[in-house]
């Protein structure tokens, strides 16, 4: 099996009713070997440190976050992406996040699989990952930077000679390559369920 992130919602921060805890938790989403950062940005309402509703760990190797400031965190990033192959993406998880059976008080991020994948303990990590999540804005910047739709250089004007002589201005080019729907996809968009592989207990 690989080892995966998983995303739940819950409106019981864990820990302090077990039975309603269990009750309330459903999943949202889970990604393979990684923690993208769909799930950082959900996480960015007020994160903080949790214990795990997965594994019987006694230090807090989880992070709940408010849901409704991350729903909203994630729209202000999605209005910062033009590119025309993102939008049906961007629409999915909107509707998604918005649908009433979903919505719930916290987001609960659940990464001990992740982290077991290196050997500094479970609990240093998981501060590590809110402290990423606490200053995701480079992050951001960066990513958009990356897969924002190419930029086109301006177009040269014509100098008096080469009116003269017949030459064309250039054209414009790209400056960037051109984004594939698998770069949107890995940011953790069009993998939204209710069906994990844990549930929690």
């Amino acid at each position: 099996m690989a080892n995966r992130s998983y995303l739940y919602a819950s409106d019981h921060f864990p820990g302090t009713n077990t039975e309603k805890e269990s009750q309330s938790i459903i999943g949202i989403s889970e990604w393979e070997y990684d923690i993208p950062l769909i799930y950082k940005i959900l996480l960015s309402g007020n994160p903080r440190v949790c214990h795990s509703s997965i594994w019987d760990e006694e230090e807090p190797i989880a992070l709940l976050g408010d849901y409704a400031a991350g729903v909203n965190r994630l729209k202000s990033f999605f209005t910062r992406i033009h590119a025309p192959l993102a939008q049906p993406l961007i629409k999915e998880a909107i509707e998604f996040l918005e649908t009433p059976s979903n919505q719930k008080k916290y987001f609960l991020l659940e990464c001990g699989e992740i982290f077991d994948m290196e050997d500094q303990a479970l609990s240093e990590q998981n501060l590590h990952l809110l402290q990423q999540i606490n200053t995701i804005d480079g992050e951001v910047s960066k990513t958009l930077d990356r897969l924002q739709p190419p930029a086109l250089e301006k177009t040269k004007p014509v100098g008096f000679l080469a009116k003269i002589f017949g030459s064309k201005s250039t054209a414009s080019s790209p400056t960037n390559k051109i984004t594939a729907l698998e770069d949107w996809e890995a940011l953790g968009l069009n993998a939204w369920s209710n069906i994990l592989y844990y549930k929690p207990k």
